[in-house]
């Protein structure tokens, strides 16, 4: 069946939208060859993997900005909106609250250990490799789904808008990405970021005012969307089953967005600043400003409805869009499709968002593969520094084929895809910031105890997790666009005749269930048995590992702390708990960053050795 729009013309790229597309693409891989040959004569880790930790404030703000602002969120946010309603708006205060927390808290303490890959943290910590091993597999596998995603999200937008089919969408995102992400290292990746950033913000301003000023001005877009239902009352329920209540969206979204904080990608932008200030300054601008992008993403969902609403016309039960995520791409094109370029600069956006963020994760599971997973092996060969780069380099090539190759699979993931992306974070991340709580607040936590609270944590994740998606309570949409004067063109199998029917017209028969009967496909219930943990909101899953890994940990550890030597070096605490906890063999401050210390034999054989300074 072959749809186009009456009164609304079917709408398509030009060759000014693919110029600049093209440009852009263009531009981010020149980007990464440029650094590539500035930095050849450099060639150490810490030059690709950190930008030899003298990057400037301003760009790395830029880069940490449009690292979080993933395509997932550019495109999810308005389609939850739309489907769901304005209520998700609230998730930028849990937002706020989780970086202001990792601000005056991990950001100082990171940094101030001068480490290169943030698990290294946990070697610090408890002297144990493999316990470093488990947590850092963990964060890699979170990354890699997450990149999955993250590819997945303006391929679909390339398909709604070009046409180009699914497969290749992916390929063109994910293979550019990995490319110039391989060539510039950090520095490359940065400087991209800053054009890309720029990008992002002319696009999104841009669409919402052209949107707005399409319906008729702010005031009758909040009346229309208010009068359609699309901005619900506030549910303070306590029961976690409710998808999206306000403490669900507060507490649980803190603790959710604490897994996008305490990311390897995040982190290296901390460590590549000069000072643990300006670190902080750089988080202290993004509070800011990814909670105003949060906001206004949300707000454009609401534009659409209000657009979609005076022209009576739904664009997925029309059936001029196969998938709830493409509808502000298709959204963006109709109401830019008599302004040359303009499409292609949305596009643009997306591709930004999504090549940011995409090349962020590569650089931080290469710092992974190199600092964390192959360290030992290097050690033990001598391995030289050019050698260490070149394995960096080919890392980002592995990672990003096994990203684009989840894509695939990511595609059957039910909801929009801001739902997935925060799910699969929550659900694989919320045992890694609770054991990472755990270490930095409790001098008397020990490996035993962090290994069992992952563990375990991770296993209750997994399994409500996957029971939520296959056996969990579908959400139920807002009623669509009300009224419809989408024309159907309807092509026989013989292509010979041709008939026009107004939605209201067609009945449902086989031929257009799949078109226009999506209400009723998001709206049906699927029952979970006796078990209730599979309908609790994937909000809280974040929280759910967090408080598990914690608390069990902190019993475990409590009840083997004789087998262990006390903490060595406060440096490893919070600096709130550094002041109040009785280290009793703490270093001198003033001599903390060069002296080693050589801790017991620990009870399983395995010879320890406190950390050693990065040499990087």
């Amino acid at each position: 069946m072959d749809c186009i729009l009456s009164g609304m013309a079917k709408v398509s790229l030009g060759a000014t939208d693919y110029v600049v597309i093209c440009g852009l693409l263009s531009v981010s891989v020149g980007i990464g060859l440029y650094y590539a040959i500035r930095g050849r004569k450099r060639g150490t880790r810490e030059d690709y993997l950190l930008g030899g930790r003298r990057l400037h404030v301003l760009p790395v703000t830029m880069s940490l900005f449009v690292s979080y602002t993933s395509s997932a969120s550019m495109i999810g946010l308005p389609a939850e909106t739309f489907t769901y309603g304005f209520v998700y708006a609230m998730f930028a205060a849990g937002l706020a609250a989780s970086m202001t927390i990792f601000m005056l808290t991990l950001v100082p303490m990171m940094h101030n250990l001068k480490i290169t890959s943030m698990y290294e943290y946990f070697y610090r910590r408890f002297g144990s490799w493999s316990l470093r091993l488990l947590i850092t597999v963990l964060g890699m596998l979170q990354n890699i789904l997450l990149s999955a995603v993250i590819v997945l999200a303006p391929a679909l937008s390339i398909e709604a808008a070009a046409g180009l089919p699914l497969i290749s969408s992916i390929l063109l995102v994910g293979t550019v990405g990995t490319v110039f992400t391989a060539i510039g290292g950090l520095r490359g990746v940065v400087a991209a970021d800053g054009l890309q950033g720029v990008v992002m913000v002319v696009g999104i301003l841009s669409s919402l005012f052209k949107g707005v000023y399409a319906v008729g001005g702010f005031g009758p877009t909040w009346e229309i969307a208010v009068q359609g239902g699309r901005v619900p009352s506030i549910d303070f329920s306590l029961d976690p089953r409710v998808r999206h209540s306000f403490w669900g969206l507060l507490v649980g979204g803190t603790f959710t967005y604490m897994a996008f904080t305490f990311d390897q990608s995040a982190m290296q932008r901390v460590f590549s600043l000069p000072t643990a200030r300006q670190a902080q300054m750089a988080y202290a601008i993004n509070i800011f400003s990814h909670s105003t992008y949060t906001l206004t993403m949300c707000f454009m969902g609401l534009v659409a409805y209000a657009f979609y609403t005076v022209n009576m016309c739904d664009p997925l039960k029309g059936g001029y869009i196969k998938n709830k995520n493409q509808l502000l791409p298709y959204f963006i094109m109709e109401i830019f499709q008599d302004i040359p370029g303009m499409p292609g600069l949305f596009l643009a956006t997306l591709l930004s968002a999504s090549l940011s963020t995409f090349s962020s994760i590569l650089n931080g599971l290469a710092t992974n593969t190199v600092e964390d997973l192959l360290q030992p092996l290097f050690d033990k060969y001598s391995t030289t520094e050019e050698v260490k780069l070149l394995v960096a380099k080919t890392s980002v090539f592995f990672f990003g084929c096994i990203s684009v190759g989840l894509s695939f699979l990511a595609h059957s993931f039910p909801g929009t895809v801001i739902q997935a992306a925060v799910a699969l974070v929550g659900a694989c991340a919320g045992p890694l910031v609770g054991i990472f709580f755990l270490s930095a607040m409790v001098p008397w936590a020990n490996k035993l105890g962090a290994a069992s609270g992952v563990l375990l944590s991770l296993v209750l994740n997994a399994w409500i997790t996957i029971g939520g998606v296959l056996y969990g309570r579908r959400p139920v949409p807002l009623p669509p666009v009300p009224g419809n004067s989408c024309m159907v063109l309807d092509v026989n199998r013989t292509g010979t005749n041709m008939q026009v029917f107004k939605m209201e017209d067609i009945s449902s028969t086989a031929d257009y269930s799949s078109t226009i009967a999506w209400t009723t496909i998001e709206s049906s219930t699927t029952t979970s048995g006796d078990n209730p943990l599979y309908n609790i909101s994937y909000l809280y899953y974040g929280l759910m590992g967090w408080f598990v890994a914690f608390v069990v940990g902190l019993v475990v550890s409590l009840a083997t702390r004789h087998r262990y030597p006390p903490l060595a070096d406060d440096r490893v605490l919070f600096p709130f708990i550094r002041k109040r906890a009785n280290v009793s063999e703490a270093d001198n401050p003033d001599k903390r960053g060069e002296k080693l210390f050589q801790m017991k034999l620990m009870h399983d054989g395995e010879r320890q050795y406190a950390p050693v300074p990065s040499q990087y």
